[in-house]
């Protein structure tokens, strides 16, 4: 059954890491995120890694912005090859096929790691860690983003269980017809979720509201497609609470560990160091 998801979830996200569009990369994306919330440089020293880089557009912003740093964009899809066209002008870049669960590199090499969003679509998040501790230098960082139960807000939880449900059905079509049916859903959830809580936001008294409304961080009509795709699709979901991803750092022997929220969305930004 784990293996079946895990073929599962490869061929999920190669489908939707070759539709993207390489031709004119963002000029932002999670890694900027991200690096809004965390007050500190994230790129550092000669070696990182970027462990489940899909498509490789954080890659892709971490090296342009870094030069001087060598970065591995490791992922276990079909997206690697979107990432080798993505990056094929950056010298340092260097696109590498592989499992977070099985990094292929010994211990003790990178001056930082970088996952967002992936491993909690494994069937072993600990064994992620332990991984990404690993091949860590000693007190070097890891930079992880991963899912929260919303345990904290009861509107989104009461959302997330309904989800789960039809997830029971959702995970079982084909990943060509789930693409389509989240481009045709996302304008419908961008004017019913995204645009109410965009003018509630704009009010001190209402933003507390508007923070609470699933799919607050919509874009435009089409933006919500990826997400959409991967919240009915991924056969592998884990969730966590604010003291679960710390317990879970914290026993992999990482130090300093520190935890916030991507300011607007949702989700755990967590990072700790290599003791």
């Amino acid at each position: 059954m784990t293996l079946a998801a895990v073929d599962k979830t490869k061929a999920l996200y190669g489908l939707l890491w070759t539709k993207e569009d390489v031709v004119e990369p963002p000029k932002e994306y999670h890694y900027n995120k991200m690096q809004e919330v965390i007050p500190e440089k994230i790129v550092r020293g000669r070696w990182g890694i970027d462990a489940g880089s899909g498509c490789g557009y954080d890659t892709h912003l971490m090296a342009k912005d870094n030069p001087s740093v060598k970065i591995i964009s490791m992922d276990i899809s079909d997206g690697v090859y979107t990432n080798l066209k993505l990056n094929r002008n950056l010298s340092n870049v260097y696109v590498v096929r592989g499992s977070v669960l099985d990094i292929p590199f010994k211990e003790g090499v990178f001056d930082f790691a970088y996952s967002f969003g992936v491993l909690h679509h494994t069937p072993n998040p600990q064994k992620g860690v332990s991984e990404i501790n690993r091949i860590l230098k000693k007190e070097s960082p890891a930079f992880l983003y991963l899912y929260e139960d919303h345990s904290e807000n009861p509107v989104k939880y009461a959302a997330v269980k309904i989800i789960n449900l039809l997830r029971g059905i959702t995970t079982r079509i084909s990943p060509k017809i789930l693409y389509i049916l989240s481009l045709i859903s996302s304008p419908f959830i961008f004017i019913f979720f995204s645009c109410p809580a965009k003018v509630l936001s704009i009010f001190k008294s209402t933003k507390k509201i508007a923070e609470k409304i699933p799919f607050n961080f919509g874009t435009s009509l089409f933006s919500l497609r990826g997400d959409l795709y991967d919240r009915f699709g991924a056969p592998i979901e884990y969730r966590y609470s604010r003291r679960e991803v710390y317990d879970m750092l914290n026993k992999y022997s990482l130090f300093n560990i520190n935890i916030t929220r991507l300011k607007a969305t949702a989700g755990w930004v967590v990072w700790g160091y290599k003791k």
